[in-house]
Parts: C-alpha cells; sequence; structure tokens
C-alpha cells in the first residue's frame, strides 16, 4: 500500500468513527453498530496492506493526528455507551434471575411426574 493509500485509509477511519460518535449521541444503535463494521473492515485493511515505504516526518505526524482523533471518539463513544451497557446489564441479570425464580416455583408448585 502507497503512503496517500495509509493516510487515506486512515482518514476514512477518522470520518467512520466520527460517524459513529454522532450515531452513539443519536442512540441510533443500529446505525452505530452498521459503521463499526465497517470500521472493522477497514482497520482490517490497514493491518494487512501496511504502507510499503516509510513515512516521512509530515505523513508520520498527519497518521499520529488521525489516530488521536479516533482514540478521542472512541472515548467518547464509550462515554455514552458505558453506562447503557450497564443499565442493559443489569436489565438482564435481573429478568435471568426472575426467569430462574419462576421456573424453580413452577417445579415447585408442579412437581414433574
Amino acid at each position: 500500500m502507497s503512503t496517500q493509500q495509509t493516510l487515506s485509509l486512515y482518514a476514512a477511519v477518522v470520518d467512520i468513527t466520527d460517524q459513529m460518535l454522532e450515531a452513539a449521541k443519536q442512540q441510533n444503535w443500529e446505525r452505530l453498530a452498521s459503521l463499526e463494521l465497517e470500521c472493522a473492515e477497514r482497520i482490517k485493511l490497514a493491518d494487512v496492506g501496511a504502507c510499503d515505504e516509510p513515512l516521512r516526518e509530515p505523513e508520520q505526524q498527519l497518521k499520529v493526528a488521525h489516530l488521536k482523533r479516533i482514540l478521542a471518539s472512541d472515548r467518547e463513544i464509550r462515554n455514552i455507551i458505558d453506562p447503557w451497557m450497564v443499565k442493559l446489564s443489569g436489565l438482564l441479570t435481573n429478568h435471568t434471575a426472575n426467569r430462574q425464580m419462576f421456573d424453580t416455583y413452577k417445579q415447585l408448585i408442579r412437581p414433574s411426574r
């Protein structure tokens, strides 16, 4: 992969993570999930198609700037999602516990024959 292709790939990931952040802010979980898949594909391309030539200083600085922006967006997305995930986990745990209690109670009332 050429230097320009590498930098374009990082710029595309920046754009996708910005869109992911906007989707998270809007609580558009379907869009967020779709963008996560797209982002993962781009990142896979970056892993597979490493740059053929070493980056010069300005290009390296641009790559680092892209990475910092990606990480900042990721952090903001996690700040939005983590409280929601904790709440969802609690709901699922409560549901599972309630279901187990119901099944146990049902067994006590109507023992199997």
